[in-house]
C-alpha cells in the first residue's frame, strides 16, 4: 500500500489534540485506541523532527493503525540505516504491549534531548515502532461487558452451524465482566483443591477421586447444542494469520495468511523497508525467557522448524540480556504459537526476530520468588486446559482461580464439607500465583458468586474468575516498573544492531596511472551484517562496494563487488582492485548493506606511495 504523507497525518494529530476532552492522559493506566492516537499526537507535535507518525491502515471498524518513526535526519538518510522495529497489540489481550511501546518512545525523545548517547544512537538508527496492530481488539476491553478475546471483530462461524456468532457469553451476574462458570455436575471432570478450595484440580481416578464440577465459560447455551459460548464474537486474531507455519482452517487464524488489511500493510511496511534488520514482537509468544532449539540448517530444500544452530548464539545473548533487565534470575519454559509474526520474520524474512511476553501472573511470582540453591525446576507460562463443552482454551488461572483473601458467603454452601489438606502438588504453581494475586492485586479476582441458571435448573452454578485481561497483564500499580525494564531492554539491543564503517584504505603505484587499492570493510556494531538464516532465505542481500569508476577502469575487480557476512564487534572483510585511472587525483566510493547502513570513502591517488 502507498503510506499517506507526513504532512497530512500530523495535520490529523493535531486536531485530536484539540478536541474537546483530547487532553493527553497521564502514562499510568492502560489507554484505549483514542487515547493511544492523543499521546502519539503530542509526541509528533512536540518533536517534529525526531517523531513522525502516520497511517499504517485501518482497521475493520475504521479505527486507524498507527505508525511510529522516531530517528534524526533526512528522510533518505533514515531510510538507509540500521533499523529496529517494534509491534505490539496484535492479540487483543496484549494491554501491555502497547503501553510499553508509547513509554519508550516517550523515553527516547526525553534522553534525545538529555543524555548525548541516545542522541548519537537516534543520529544513526531509525526505530519504527507499531504501538497496537489492532486497535479494534485493544477498544473491546474498554467495552461493556468487558471479555477477554484474542481476535478482531471479523464475524465467523466457530462451531460451523451456518450462524455467525450466535452463541456468545452472558455477564449473568451484571457485574460489567465476563469470567468463568464452574457447575456442579456429577459428569463433571473437576474437584475442589484440597490446598485451597477456590481452586479446581482435574480429578485423578488412581486417587480414587470422582469429578464434581464442570468448567464453563460464563453465559448460557443459546442454540441449544449442549456447548456454551462456543461461537461468540471475536474474529482473526493477527498473531496467528503470518504465513511461517501457519494453521489453515484453525478458529482464529483469519481465512487465510495476511487475509485482514492491518496485517496486509505490516508486511508490505516491512517488505518496503529492508534496513530493518532486528524485530521485537509482543504478544504471546516468547523466545527470550529461554533459548529457543537450534537444528543445522538444510539450505533452501526444507523449511527450517528450529534457530539454525549458526544464529543460536545471538538468541541466547538477548535472552540473557532481556532476562537481566527484568530481573528474572533463570530461564523459564516458553511457549511457541504457530503463524506468529515474529516466526515469520525469521524464518522467511532472515531477521534477527524477537518474540516477548512481558508480563504474566507466573513470570511475576518467579520474579518475586527468592531462588533455592539446586533449584532447577522451570516454569510453565500456562498451563492451558480446555473447558467441558466448548472448544474453547482457558488459562490455568479459569481453573485454579485467585482468591480475594476474604470469605465469599455465596460460596459458603459449596464449601461447606471439610476439605482435609494434603501434599498434592497439584495446583501448586496456580497456588502461589494466586498467593501472588492475593498480595499484589486481590481486584483481579472476582469472587465466585452463585447464581440460578437456566440451563442447569436445581443445580449448583457460580460465576467468578479473573477479570479479563488480568493474568496477561499488570495491575496498574506495576506499570511503570514493566515498561521501564522493558524500554532498558529495547535501547540496550538498539545499540547492538549492525553499522558497517571504513577501516583502512591501502593505494599503491604500479605503473603509470596503474594503482593496487585494498579497502577494509569493518563491522562496528555488534550483529553481523546478516544472519546466516538470512543468507539462506536470501531476503537479505550481501554488504557490497561499489566504486565511482567506468567499467573499462578495472584491470581486476569489479565496480561492484558483493561482500560475505561481515562478522560483529570489529569484523571486516577486504576487497582488492587493480585499477587504471589516467588523469584521476581521487575516487570515491561507497559501502552499502541492507542491514548494517551504508559510508563513503575517498581513495587519494596524489598519495599513492604509501598507505593511510
Amino acid at each position: 500500500m502507498a503510506f499517506k504523507p507526513y504532512r497530512r497525518w500530523t495535520l490529523w494529530l493535531s486536531f485530536l489534540l484539540l478536541w474537546p476532552g483530547s487532553a493527553r492522559p497521564a502514562a499510568t493506566d492502560y489507554c484505549s485506541s483514542s487515547a493511544l492516537a492523543r499521546q502519539l499526537a503530542g509526541l509528533a507535535q512536540n518533536d517534529p523532527n525526531l517523531v513522525r507518525v502516520r497511517e499504517l491502515a485501518q482497521s475493520r471498524d475504521r479505527r486507524t493503525v498507527w505508525l511510529v518513526e522516531v530517528g534524526a535526519g533526512s528522510e533518505e538518510s533514515r531510510g538507509t540505516r540500521p533499523g529496529l522495529l517494534v509491534v505490539a497489540g496484535l492479540e487483543g489481550n496484549d494491554l501491555i504491549g502497547p503501553f510499553t511501546a508509547v513509554s519508550w518512545i516517550e523515553r527516547l525523545v526525553r534522553q534525545y534531548r538529555d543524555d548525548p548517547p541516545t542522541a548519537a544512537l537516534l543520529r544513526r538508527t531509525t526505530v519504527y515502532v507499531v504501538p497496537c496492530l489492532n486497535p479494534d481488539a485493544l477498544e473491546r476491553f474498554f467495552a461493556r461487558p468487558q471479555i477477554e478475546l484474542r481476535g478482531n471483530d471479523c464475524p465467523r462461524d466457530d462451531d460451523h452451524d451456518g450462524l455467525v456468532e450466535e452463541d456468545p457469553g452472558e455477564d449473568l451476574n451484571r457485574d460489567g465482566l465476563i469470567t468463568m462458570m464452574r457447575v456442579e455436575d456429577k459428569e463433571g471432570e473437576y474437584i475442589l483443591d484440597p490446598n485451597e478450595s477456590r481452586l479446581l484440580l482435574k480429578a485423578d481416578p488412581l486417587k480414587g477421586e470422582k469429578g464434581a464440577w464442570k468448567l464453563l465459560p460464563e453465559g448460557i447455551d443459546n442454540d441449544g447444542d449442549q456447548r456454551w459460548n462456543e461461537d461468540g464474537p471475536g474474529g482473526a486474531n493477527f498473531n496467528r494469520s503470518f504465513p511461517y507455519n501457519y494453521r489453515y482452517f484453525a478458529a482464529d487464524a483469519g481465512l487465510h495468511p495476511l487475509a485482514d488489511e492491518e496485517t496486509r500493510a505490516l508486511a508490505d511496511f516491512i517488505v518496503a523497508h529492508p534496513n530493518i534488520g532486528l524485530i521485537v514482537t509482543y504478544g504471546a509468544a516468547d523466545n527470550l525467557r529461554q533459548t529457543p532449539k537450534a537444528a543445522r540448517s538444510p539450505g533452501r530444500s526444507k523449511a527450517m522448524e528450529a534457530i539454525d544452530e549458526r544464529d543460536v548464539g545471538y538468541y541466547e545473548l538477548f535472552g540473557k540480556l532481556y532476562r537481566k533487565a527484568i530481573g528474572l534470575g533463570k530461564e523459564m519454559e516458553c511457549i511457541s504459537e504457530p503463524g506468529t509474526f515474529s516466526d515469520w520474520m525469521y524464518f522467511h524474512r532472515g531477521r534477527l526476530s524477537l518474540a516477548v511476553r512481558p508480563w504474566d501472573a507466573a513470570l511475576a511470582r518467579e520474579i518475586a520468588e527468592p531462588s533455592k540453591p539446586g533449584d532447577r525446576r522451570q516454569k510453565t507460562e500456562d498451563g492451558g486446559q480446555k473447558a467441558e463443552d466448548t472448544g474453547q482454551e482457558l488459562p490455568s488461572s479459569a481453573v485454579h482461580p485467585p482468591s480475594s483473601g476474604r470469605a465469599d458467603p455465596n460460596t459458603a454452601k459449596a464449601d461447606a464439607k471439610p476439605v482435609k489438606k494434603t501434599e498434592d502438588k497439584r495446583g501448586e504453581d496456580e497456588r502461589k500465583e494466586l498467593q501472588w494475586f492475593d498480595e499484589h492485586a486481590p481486584e483481579a479476582f472476582v469472587p465466585w458468586q452463585a447464581i440460578d441458571h437456566p440451563d442447569f435448573p436445581g443445580r449448583r452454578v457460580e460465576v467468578g474468575g479473573y477479570r479479563p485481561c488480568a493474568r496477561t497483564n499488570p495491575p496498574a500499580a506495576l506499570l511503570a516498573d514493566v515498561a521501564a525494564k522493558q524500554g532498558d531492554f529495547l535501547t540496550e539491543i538498539t545499540r547492538r544492531l549492525p553499522r558497517v564503517g571504513i577501516g583502512k584504505i591501502e593505494c599503491r603505484l604500479l605503473a603509470d596511472s596503474v594503482y593496487e587499492i585494498e579497502i577494509h570493510v569493518v563491522n562496528e556494531g555488534f550483529l553481523p551484517t546478516a544472519l546466516a538464516h538470512g543468507q539462506t532465505t536470501q531476503e537479505v542481500y550481501p554488504t557490497r562496494v561499489v566504486m565511482d569508476l567506468e567499467p573499462d577502469c578495472f584491470l581486476a575487480g569489479a565496480r561492484t563487488t558483493f561482500l560475505p557476512p561481515i562478522a560483529g564487534s570489529g569484523g571486516l572483510a577486504k576487497v582488492r582492485y587493480t585499477i587504471r585511472a589516467v588523469h584521476r587525483q581521487q575516487i570515491r566510493f561507497q559501502v552499502v548493506s541492507m542491514l548494517a547502513g551504508r559510508t563513503e570513502g575517498v581513495i587519494e591517488l596524489l598519495q599513492a606511495t604509501g598507505s593511510r
